[in-house]
């Protein structure tokens, strides 16, 4: 529960370097206009980094920023994500990496879309394909370790057309951010933001604002607790045991979000007390994560797949 609040809530301040397609006005004194300022502020490509530390049980459990990031192109209209998990630092049996068809002490995976379509490569793909297409004889020969096509363009959107039609829902729009309704929504989840002042950060001239969260304000928001996948009972317990924090730096000269920290502690006894530290860092594209389509793939059947693997769930609900 407490991983996936910290990982629920660093969305809401790495969002911040994701979006936006304006210029980039002076900033505002307002911890509120500064933000939506930033969000409104164009960066293309843009390569962003997540890093993670998570002590508890006197155990720390650290994710190297370098070893999950992913890149955007809008105007290429390309993506690419890289990770790579130290197995032997999560605490992963080496039975259990064995399953999963990975030899080495790492779990890579790599997504990519481009050419207007979307690949995946990880080792673990090979045995999860074997046991959700061997059964109906549609396994893909070749490589499965690979690069795998999942899917076109074309193909993904009429996957999104049909789940929209299954569920009722309309295309997702995204309203006109200003500093009022930003405010308003944040707070509405017990979330402030106040002005730490300019100061020097990882080499740039940076306007540093405090994430300030009311836990049990938070707790009481239905989305939220939708969001963590526990009751309210569950998650108003937990809200009484821990403590959030962030901050965001956003560069003076360019108003664009280079770092998102969130800090989360728990207010237990010392054998159970642990915290955790995310760290969202923003950048033009170092050239560590590429977006160059492969030079070959092995073509899955995306409409199989998905078929077998909800038949799958149907029967897992029915047991």
């Amino acid at each position: 529960m407490r991983h996936r609040l910290a990982l629920f809530l660093s969305v809401l301040i790495a969002s911040a370097t994701l979006v936006g397609a304006c210029a980039s006005p002076a900033a505002p004194a307002n911890p509120y206009d500064q933000l939506t300022t930033s969000l409104k502020t164009a960066w293309s490509p843009v390569q962003v980094n997540v890093g993670l530390t998570i002590t508890a049980a006197g155990k720390t459990v650290t994710l190297d920023p370098k070893d999950m990031a992913f890149v955007v192109d809008d105007a290429a209209q390309t993506f690419a994500l890289h990770v790579s998990i130290p197995a032997l630092g999560m605490g992963i049996p080496d039975s259990a990496l064995s399953e999963l068809g990975i030899t080495g002490d790492t779990i890579d995976f790599d997504v990519l879309y481009a050419s207007d379509a979307l690949f995946a490569r990880g080792a673990f793909l090979k045995p999860m394909l074997k046991s959700i297409l061997g059964p109906v004889g549609k396994l893909p020969a070749g490589d499965l370790t690979g690069w795998l096509k999942l899917g076109t363009k074309e193909e993904l959107a009429a996957l999104s057309a049909l789940e929209r039609s299954a569920t009722g829902g309309p295309s997702s729009s995204v309203s006109p951010l200003d500093a009022g309704s930003l405010k308003a929504s944040l707070e509405e989840t017990g979330v402030s933001l106040t002005i730490a002042g300019a100061e020097a950060h990882n080499g740039a001239n940076a306007q540093h604002l405090r994430i300030a969260i009311d836990m049990a304000k938070l707790a009481a928001n239905p989305s939220f607790v939708a969001g963590t996948g526990g009751t309210p009972a569950q998650v108003a317990a937990m809200a009484k045991t821990i403590t959030v924090s962030g901050d965001i730096w956003i560069d003076q000269p360019s108003n664009r979000v280079v770092e998102s920290d969130l800090h989360v502690a728990t207010t237990a006894d010392a054998a159970a007390a642990g915290v955790a530290d995310v760290t969202v860092t923003a950048r033009d594209p170092d050239g560590s994560v590429s977006l160059a389509p492969p030079a070959s793939s092995i073509d899955v059947p995306l409409g199989t797949l998905i078929s077998q693997v909800m038949k799958m769930m149907g029967k897992g609900a029915e047991s």
